[in-house]
C-alpha cells in the first residue's frame, strides 16, 4: 500500500513539475531567440542609420524616394527576421538545457523592449530625416511583423503588447498614433 501511494505521489509530483520546467525552458528558448533577433536587427539598423545620415537635410522628394529605395532591403530584412522569429517562437517546443540564472518573464520583457527600442529609434530617425510618405510602404509590414512577434510572446508575458505600444508611442510621438491606428 505504501509503495502504491509513493508511486502515485511521484507521478503526481512529476506531472505538476513538468509544466513549470517547460515554462522555464520556453522562456529561455524565447529569450535566446530574441537575443539572436536583436543582434540581426542591430546590423540592419546600423546600415539604415548610415544610409539615412548620408541624406542631406531637407531633401527633395526625389532624394527622399531614392533614400527610401536604398533603405528598402534593410527594412525588408528586419521585417523578414521578425516574421521568421515569430514563426519560430510559435512552433519551437525544443527542450533547452537550463543555463545559469535563466530568463524569467521580466527578463524577456526587457529583451523585447530593447529590440523594440532599437527598431523604433531607427524608424524615428528615418521619419524625421525623410518624412513618412516615402517609407510608409516599408514601415507598415515591419510594424505588423513586430506586433505579430509581440502577440506571440504575450501568451507567456501578459501585458507585453501594452508595454510595447507605450514604448512606440513614447519614441515615435505623434507619428506612432497614426501608424498604430493602422495596425491595431
Amino acid at each position: 500500500m505504501k509503495a502504491a501511494f509513493f508511486a502515485l505521489f511521484t507521478l503526481a509530483a512529476s506531472a505538476l513539475a513538468s509544466p513549470l520546467l517547460a515554462d522555464k525552458r520556453q522562456l529561455e528558448t524565447q529569450a535566446d531567440e530574441i537575443d539572436k533577433l536583436t543582434e540581426l536587427v542591430k546590423v540592419h539598423t546600423a546600415n539604415i542609420n548610415k544610409t539615412t545620415a548620408a541624406v542631406q537635410d531637407n531633401p527633395s522628394v526625389a532624394q527622399q524616394n531614392e533614400a527610401a529605395a536604398a533603405l528598402a532591403p534593410d527594412l525588408q530584412a528586419i521585417t523578414n527576421a521578425l516574421t521568421s522569429a515569430t514563426t519560430s517562437l510559435l512552433t519551437k517546443r525544443a527542450v533547452v538545457v537550463a543555463r545559469g540564472g535563466g530568463c524569467d518573464k521580466d527578463c524577456l520583457t526587457v529583451k523585447v523592449q530593447l529590440l523594440v527600442w532599437e527598431i523604433a529609434c531607427t524608424l524615428k530617425f528615418i521619419i524625421v530625416k525623410l518624412g513618412l510618405d516615402c517609407v510608409l510602404v516599408y514601415l507598415l509590414p515591419l510594424l505588423l511583423s513586430l506586433v505579430g512577434l509581440v502577440k506571440a510572446l504575450e501568451v507567456v508575458v501578459v501585458g507585453l503588447l501594452i508595454v510595447v505600444k507605450g514604448l512606440l508611442t513614447t519614441v515615435l510621438g505623434a507619428v506612432a498614433g497614426a501608424l498604430l491606428a493602422l495596425i491595431f
